[in-house]
């Protein structure tokens, strides 16, 4: 996904707290690459470190376009929901935003004839990490 990264601040540790701006929206995160090179456009890819529940930080929504925001509450990705995985295993999830692929993992409780549906998550920003690739 091309973005625009803002740098912050820096954070504690390697990574610098950033605003990511998107097409879809903007958010807080932090940035996994080198420091120096964090102000810019880049093409990332995004590593969020939250175990999802389904209804818990994890629920069906009825506007199907994708967005990114915050408020209170926290950051919100809302995208279409894909499902791959095994008969009879638990399927490992993503979540297809704006032309971008997250893996989700396993969302507990997911119920079933998911796959495809439009959901919104829902994150403390401290747990949304970026990393620029090149293509």
């Amino acid at each position: 996904m091309l973005v625009q990264v803002e740098r912050s601040s820096q954070g504690p540790g390697d990574a610098a707290p950033v605003t990511v701006m998107t097409s879809v929206g903007t958010v807080p995160a932090f940035w996994g690459g080198n420091p120096e090179a964090a102000a810019g456009e880049h093409y990332i890819e995004w590593e969020l470190d939250e175990e999802f529940r389904w209804e818990f930080n994890c629920s069906p929504v009825a506007v199907e376009e994708p967005r990114l925001f915050q408020n209170e509450r926290g950051v919100f990705c809302r995208g279409r929901l894909g499902l791959t995985g095994f008969e009879g295993a638990q399927p490992f999830a993503h979540l297809e935003l704006a032309g971008a692929m997250i893996d989700l993992g396993h969302i507990d409780g997911l119920p079933p004839g998911m796959d495809g549906e439009w959901i919104e998550i829902n994150l403390s920003s401290e747990k949304i990490k970026i990393y620029p690739y090149q293509l």
